[in-house]
């Protein structure tokens, strides 16, 4: 069964990218795109494997990722959140890794590759705690 990751990005070229990446060269993914955050939170009952979330949206003034990284972490800090962004700042990659987030991810040429890496660690982390609960289960 294919696992869902939302996207949260409202550059539609970037989501795009994205979004074929995880659907077609993964293969391993269904994904949910949402260009405006706050979209995003009347769909976590679907419960994400994993949120992949940008830094800037150009629709939203003074608000950032880190905001929405916030308000989601209140609401279900279970979901794994990749901050993925344009930004290299350390003070941001500090209070993003503070608040949460599993991976700070810079946008360049090897960012495909970081988030393939990160889904994977996701995996494994997960695979662990199934095989203990399973080891550890009442019988």
């Amino acid at each position: 069964m294919k696992k869902i990751v939302y996207i949260v990005e409202d550059n539609l070229v970037q989501q795009k990218l994205l979004q074929l990446h995880f659907e077609q060269m993964l293969g391993d993914y269904t994904v949910r795109a949402f260009s405006n955050p706050d979209d995003m939170f009347d769909h976590l009952q679907e419960k994400p494997f994993a949120i992949v979330l940008d830094h800037f949206f150009t629709d939203k003034a003074n608000v950032t990722g880190l905001d929405y990284l916030r308000k989601l972490k209140e609401k279900n800090s279970k979901i794994p959140v990749i901050y993925h962004t344009a930004l290299i700042d350390n003070s941001v990659r500090a209070e993003v890794l503070k608040l949460g987030a599993v991976q700070y991810i810079t946008k360049d040429s090897a960012s495909l590759v970081r988030l393939r890496t990160a889904l994977d660690l996701l995996h494994e982390k997960s695979n662990k705690k199934g095989l203990l609960k399973k080891l550890f289960r009442k019988k």
